[in-house]
């Protein structure tokens, strides 16, 4: 059983995201939920086991201003059809980015 630390409430937010998972490749995934700290993304055939490194890749509407993101993350979870992420040393263009998206929704 793994211990999440939350800091910010999770968000229903539907997003298209990319992994990057240097054993297997890129695999398409939608986001469950997001905050701040991480997010739970939905995955379709592909088993990912906790504690694996990767990275999100993601595109948000900035203020009108289209821009990819990439995140390193940790795999926190796996249940329900996805993983649980937690990130990791976000830097603040994509803190900015996640920030935007939360209020947005």
């Amino acid at each position: 059983m793994s211990v999440e630390h939350r800091w910010s409430s999770r968000k229903e937010i539907n997003l298209e995201v990319n992994l990057y998972y240097p054993p297997v490749g890129m695999i398409n995934g939608k986001t469950r939920n997001v905050s701040l700290e991480g997010m739970f993304v939905e995955l379709k055939g592909v088993h990912i086991p906790p504690q694996s490194r990767l990275e999100i890749c993601f595109t948000a509407d900035n203020r009108g201003k289209v821009t990819e993101h990439r995140l390193p993350a940790y795999v926190v979870h796996e249940r329900q059809g996805g993983i649980g992420l937690m990130l990791q040393h976000v830097g603040y263009r994509e803190f900015d980015a996640l920030r935007y998206m939360l209020n947005a929704a």
